[in-house]
């Protein structure tokens, strides 16, 4: 009986892993962004606005800077650690740093902050809110990668670069 049972096991890993579900439900990799889509259906390409995504083996390094046309430049950064399974993404932010265009001028955070999410896969899709902010909601997609702002304010795509 105990045969049956681990035969049984080890087929259904076997088809797990020949399916591709196994190697599909991952968000690691670097990632270059390569446009936004603001609310107002104009386009943002680089130089304007440029981008840079790593996400691997437990760590996250995020940065991002875009120069308006008046020439004042938002940028933001973070570092921090991450786990990742097909069923939660937790994130701690051990850095954050934004210099905004909106006068505030250029702030610096060292206090971690951490949070979990819920992730969604279905049909090699996955789709999940980057916690703790829950401003930005992720979709991974074979090599692209989108960031929405849950306000609605921009749509953010990526591409794989690894």
């Amino acid at each position: 009986m105990r045969l049956l049972a681990l035969s049984a096991t080890l087929l259904f890993l076997i088809g797990l892993h020949n399916t591709g579900f196994a190697q599909d439900v991952s968000i690691e990799g670097t990632y270059v962004l390569e446009s936004r889509v603001l609310a107002d259906g104009s386009v943002v390409k680089p130089p304007a606005i440029i981008g840079l995504y790593n996400i691997e083996a437990g760590y996250v390094n995020f940065n991002l800077a875009q120069s308006a046309p008046d020439g004042k430049v938002h940028s933001m950064s973070l570092v921090g650690v991450y786990t990742f399974t097909p069923a939660q993404f937790t994130q701690e932010i051990i850095y954050f740093s934004v210099n905004d265009e909106m006068g505030i001028g250029a702030q610096y955070d060292f206090e971690n902050k951490s949070g979990s999410s819920p992730v969604t896969v279905k049909d090699g899709v996955i789709e999940f809110v980057f916690p703790p902010h829950d401003k930005v909601k992720g979709r991974f997609e074979g090599k692209k990668f989108t960031a929405t702002r849950v306000d609605g304010a921009y749509i953010d795509n990526w591409k794989k670069v690894d």
